[in-house]
């Protein structure tokens, strides 16, 4: 495994097991652009201060402008992939401000931040919105009761697998099923890949 997918997984192990579902060749970027976004979540999130918070920001907007790493891990990776032009200067900024906006605007939640994040990764139009439910899902668990199967279809249209994992894995969250220290929870999304029973939408009653 790669040290972006290793370092998302001690970030955020449930999307790090999505990502086990995306193609080899992309999993290390979306791992390191996922990384970036936990990064911008925190630095909103648990900053005493707005302003504290924007610094923080600031520095990896600057970071990614002037291409310096400052031994910083994330930086170091994320400047391969933008010297190998896997990704350009824009993208990276542009999911930046994302959080950014959040800081400006505090009627947007993190679900929010999310949304648009996904919809940036799904790429491809006609599963944008999907994408982005997902996302959201992932950060206000009652939006999760809109991830039916027929929400979740075009992900698999279009391959993008790791994402319509994501939502089964929203939908397990919803189900008063599931726990953060669930060991299984791999081979339940290899059952859920193969068309065993999938997570309600819905909490059971």
């Amino acid at each position: 495994m790669s040290g972006s997918w290793a370092a998302l997984r001690d970030s955020d192990r449930d999307l790090a097991l999505c990502l086990l579902f995306s193609p080899a060749d992309m999993r290390a970027l979306l791992a390191d652009r996922l990384c970036l976004a936990l990064e911008a979540e925190n630095s909103v999130r648990v900053a005493s201060e707005p302003m504290l918070a924007a610094i923080r920001l600031q520095w990896w907007a600057e970071a990614i402008e002037a291409g310096r790493d400052e031994n910083v891990p994330l930086m170091r990776r994320l400047l391969v992939h933008l010297e190998s032009a896997h990704i350009d200067q824009d993208e990276l900024l542009t999911q930046l401000a994302i959080w950014q906006d959040r800081l400006a605007d505090n009627t947007i939640s993190a679900g929010a931040c999310w949304q648009k994040l996904f919809v940036m990764l799904a790429g491809m139009e006609p599963a944008r919105h999907a994408a982005g439910l997902v996302g959201m899902s992932l950060h206000e668990g009652a939006e999760a009761s809109r991830l039916d199967d027929d929400s979740l279809a075009v992900l698999r249209r279009y391959r993008l697998y790791w994402i319509w994992m994501a939502g089964q894995v929203a939908r397990y969250r919803g189900s008063g099923q599931y726990r953060d220290d669930d060991a299984l929870l791999v081979w339940r999304m290899l059952g859920w890949r193969l068309g065993v029973t999938r997570p309600s939408p819905s909490p059971s009653l």
